[in-house]
């Protein structure tokens, strides 16, 4: 009887303090992202072409089918590839316009929608290294006999004046891709990770790293208005390059600094002054890898330093560009096939990044690095493991021969994932 009336007056207090309590706001649960918030970054299908027998100098329908129908078992709404010319001797390449066709086909036939890269890899030729994008003058101080130097005379409209042979080359293998696929591609990401660039610190031995933002300024400016011009009316999406975390070693900069010399330079600056603010692109892509923001011990443990590089990253972007949402379109760790507690860490990574960014609304969707396992061993990025052979040849079916956890936990955040935390505002001031 004792405990009965201890509990009831226990009730009885609990109550009363309620009471007095000041008057409570709650925030509305957030909602949930839309279906189409969750991509995946796929085997681009330039890298199947002419591999089956059964499909002859065309896209192994097989592999691609395989592929996308275990991305929509995972919940997938977005997968993101990218386009590669050919070396063919001379200096920038050819190119295969055919090579997407049937892939954006199957994609879209399985309502997933298709983001494209056009990065540097659509030159294929001994003029096409990237040391040769930052070639031209901004202010007449680089030599004429610079074989890089801004062209003259000028290049016939639609690319105008202010480029060099490379940037040309680009915009015009770019601008036939966007003109032959136009109305089939939901949205192109403009180069890749150009603030902090592998390849082109291979290129040049280390000495750059760095894509100069004012000629990616430049090339972005010039390809958006000649899609966006009237006579072609191309409305397709354009987001510029992934950026990467890591500072540059060549300008110092980080990928804030980058982002701010980006929408300072005289291209984007100046289109904005004459079109309402609005800045010709559609959205910043960024790659939150565990770089910059430095892993411990394992990748996993850098991601409390997810957010608030976000943060930082986004008020940059909000500082010049009120419109634009980030695009995540790489994020990933590895995950070793033969090594279990690997595997397990790498579902873990996903589940908690996941947490991390999905109550944002500045961001758009974001992407999976990477739906298959590729060569060498080491580079066990996926959430499926494929076999292939010492050359690096896939089985010609796309066949999986593992589903990883990181599989499984993406299907169940799709399926199951609601912000895991939601707190009533006390708010102690009622007017």
């Amino acid at each position: 009887m004792l405990r009965i009336c201890q509990r009831l007056l226990g009730f009885m207090l609990i109550i009363f303090l309620i009471t007095q309590l000041p008057a409570m706001s709650y925030a509305e649960p957030p909602t949930d992202q839309p279906s189409d918030w969750w991509g995946i970054v796929v085997r681009d299908p330039a890298y199947e072409w002419n591999t089956n027998p059964a499909y002859p100098n065309a896209a192994n329908q097989a592999f691609i089918d395989r592929m996308f129908d275990e991305i929509v078992a995972m919940g997938g709404h977005w997968v993101r590839f990218e386009f590669h010319g050919a070396w063919d001797g001379s200096n920038y390449g050819s190119f295969n316009l055919a090579q997407a066709d049937y892939f954006i086909s199957a994609a879209h036939s399985r309502g997933l929608k298709v983001l494209a890269l056009l990065g540097t890899d659509i030159l294929r030729g001994p003029q096409a290294g990237v040391q040769h994008f930052d070639g031209g003058t901004v202010s007449g101080s680089i030599p004429t006999s610079n074989p890089d130097r801004e062209l003259s005379p000028c290049p016939p409209a639609p690319i105008g004046c202010g480029v060099n042979a490379y940037q040309k080359a680009w915009l015009e293998r770019a601008i036939s891709i966007a003109d032959y696929y136009r109305g089939r591609i939901d949205a192109y990401e403009i180069f890749n990770e150009p603030n902090f660039y592998f390849a082109l610190i291979g290129d040049t031995n280390g000495q750059q790293d760095e894509m100069n933002p004012y000629y990616l300024a430049q090339t972005i400016t010039k390809l958006y208005r000649i899609l966006r011009d009237p006579s072609r009316n191309d409305q397709t999406p354009l987001i510029v390059g992934g950026l990467h975390p890591l500072t540059s070693n060549e300008s110092g900069r980080t990928d804030r600094g980058y982002l701010q010399a980006l929408y300072q330079a005289a291209p984007f600056s100046n289109w904005a002054n004459s079109h309402n603010g609005q800045y010709p692109i559609d959205g910043v892509a960024y790659h939150p890898y565990p770089a910059e923001m430095r892993r411990l011990i394992s990748d996993n443990d850098f991601l409390p330093l997810v957010a608030p590089r976000l943060d930082s990253l986004i008020a940059t972007m909000r500082s010049f560009d009120q419109t634009s949402q980030l695009w995540l379109t790489e994020i990933g760790t590895r995950g070793d096939p033969n090594n279990p507690s690997e595997l397990q860490r790498q579902a873990d990574f996903m589940r908690q990044f996941v947490a991390t960014i999905y109550g944002r609304p500045e961001i758009a969707n974001w992407f999976w690095f990477k739906y298959e396992d590729f060569p060498p061993a080491s580079e066990a990025w996926g959430v499926v493991h494929i076999n292939y052979d010492g050359n690096g040849a896939y089985d010609l079916n796309g066949t999986v021969s593992l589903y990883k956890p990181s599989f499984y936990a993406y299907r169940d955040l799709v399926d199951h994932f609601r912000q895991r935390v939601w707190i009533p505002q006390v708010l102690n001031n009622i007017n």
